[in-house]
């Protein structure tokens, strides 16, 4: 068993505190217990954060900056965690309006406003105690692994998008002078749709070689036993 912190050598301890392995030169002796050096920085982290209690001003400061999705996280320190909810609640408004799914929007605005503010002040209270990673909420890499439900998702939103467009028939906007910014208004969604076509276009043929690849690889080990 090697230690946490240099794989290369050998653990000679377990951290009575952490329960990790690790080697003599991260230990140390504390009332005959052995500690690594990361829990006892940790420790000493925490104590200086419990004594600094803020006042008046510097809570208000954090209210008003909680208050905007993502601006907290990046006061504390968590730039990728807040970047990540700024853009995305940014993002979202721009997105749905462009798609003329309006209706749509309270949908995502709402609970990732909420999951922001009391997620800004649940990290506040962690950090009085221990450090805090600065980590995304969403793994992109979801979106790849997924292309199939990605597709589907475009493909919805962008025909109800279209319909949006279209809110009465066409020859009433043809005759009212309104077709432009009615066909103007559905060029997002319409390209929409198409990314949803071919990411599940994607996707079939990527399940289409991995079935041939399953076929191919039985009749082998057939081959193989029969032999």
């Amino acid at each position: 068993m090697n230690c946490k912190y240099h794989k290369e050598s050998e653990a000679k301890f377990i951290c009575d505190k952490c329960k990790q392995p690790i080697c003599e030169e991260c230990s140390v002796d504390v009332n005959g217990n052995k500690v690594c050096s990361s829990c006892i920085q940790k420790s000493l982290f925490s104590e200086n954060r419990q004594h600094q209690k803020p006042g008046f001003f510097e809570n208000l400061a954090f209210f008003c900056f909680a208050v905007v999705p993502g601006a907290a996280q990046m006061y504390m320190g968590l730039f990728k965690r807040g970047f990540q909810l700024m853009f995305g609640f940014i993002s979202s408004i721009v997105l749905f309006s462009y798609l003329n799914t309006e209706s749509m929007m309270l949908l995502i605005i709402i609970p990732t406003w909420f999951f922001s503010f009391f997620d800004s002040y649940a990290i506040r209270r962690r950090l009085r105690k221990e450090e805090v990673e600065d980590i995304v909420i969403f793994d992109y890499d979801i979106l790849i692994r997924n292309k199939r439900l990605v597709g589907v998702a475009m493909l919805f939103l962008g025909i109800f998008g279209v319909v949006n467009a279209f809110e009465h028939s066409v020859m009433q906007y043809i005759f009212g002078g309104n077709l432009y910014w009615s066909v103007k208004r559905s060029v997002l969604p319409i390209a929409l749709i198409g990314a949803g076509v071919y990411m599940l276009s994607k996707s079939k043929k990527k399940e289409e070689v991995k079935i041939t690849e399953d076929t191919i690889e039985g009749e082998e080990t057939e081959v193989e036993v029969i032999e």
